[in-house]
């Protein structure tokens, strides 16, 4: 992986995970799992042919599970759970989708019906965006007219005044999706975050998002998976770094001293067990063992 500032090109992590999802959507296309039907259109041409073919596909999830123990399920049931919490915030009344750190998500056009009386911001670096607005454009996909995407480097700007600037109302109920980020963010940058989100007037606002839990090295052995992430982020990954982690007996303080209270926060076995389809299923297996599924509100 080129070394280059994700800053100056797309993230080629956003890329991966929409190759996992249309992965699924080919693998376990009646399942919740594999709900992304356009997650194809954001990967390159080579990797579009080659997710056509039943037998490449498996040949990809094994290499994933070689590298990244753990993770193909991840993102899976990850997709699977945001997509829950964005339904059942919208069936409750959230009339403002704010999507953190957007990379190539989907969700304003699977869910389109559902999301149209809600005003939709989309943040994330240039370059991820104007990638997926070309994506979206040779496609023929048309961007909802209640759709505003707005640039932003999480670790150097404002996410107030760029939300501010977007049109993004305080008082409104609003859902939160903060997909796959945090964990790559300076901890200025996340903790930023979390005190805008806890200043929400509507305190039925909602944030939904995911986070890798602090392992110690003495205990790396004992989460599935994890001692080889950390050695492939290592070797492959240096463009995109984890920075953030925090333990999860600290969390809930920590998420205290935000103005957040939790309202439901999954560690691996729960994502497995709400996630995923029965054990065993067509041949997935585990959730890596640091990774943390989280929806919290305001308190103010």
């Amino acid at each position: 992986m080129s070394k280059t500032s994700v800053e100056h090109q797309h993230s080629d992590t956003a890329e991966v995970a929409a190759g996992y999802r249309a992965v699924a959507c080919k693998e376990y296309p009646e399942t919740t799992i594999g709900a992304d039907y356009l997650a194809e259109h954001f990967i390159s041409t080579s990797h579009k042919f080659l997710v056509k073919f039943g037998f490449v596909r498996k040949l990809g999830i094994v290499k994933s599970r070689k590298f990244t123990p753990g993770g193909f399920e991840y993102v899976l049931a990850r997709t699977a759970f945001f997509d829950q919490q964005l339904l059942n915030a919208l069936g409750t009344g959230a009339k403002q989708l704010v999507i953190l750190g957007a990379g190539f998500d989907t969700r304003a056009y699977r869910f389109a019906e559902q999301c149209s009386g809600c005003k939709i911001i989309e943040l994330d670096i240039a370059s991820t965006q104007n990638r997926k607005k070309e994506c979206l454009l040779n496609a023929g996909i048309a961007i909802p007219k209640n759709r505003t995407f707005a640039s932003i480097n999480f670790n150097l700007e404002s996410l107030q005044d760029v939300l501010r600037e977007a049109g993004y109302d305080n008082a409104v109920q609003t859902v939160f999706l903060w997909e796959g980020v945090s964990m790559y963010l300076q901890q200025s940058a996340v903790e930023a975050t979390l005190q805008f989100v806890g200043a929400c007037k509507n305190t039925e606002s909602l944030l939904v998002f995911d986070y890798i839990a602090t392992i110690a090295d003495s205990e790396v052995d004992n989460y599935y998976g994890v001692k080889t992430w950390r050695e492939t982020w290592a070797r492959y990954r240096q463009a995109e770094p984890f920075k953030f982690t925090i333990d999860d007996s600290q969390i809930a303080s920590y998420l205290e001293g935000m103005g957040l209270s939790i309202k439901s926060h999954l560690k691996e076995r729960e994502i497995e067990e709400r996630c995923l389809p029965q054990p065993g299923y067509k041949n997935l297996g585990r959730v890596a063992g640091w990774f943390r599924f989280l929806t919290v509100s305001p308190t103010c």
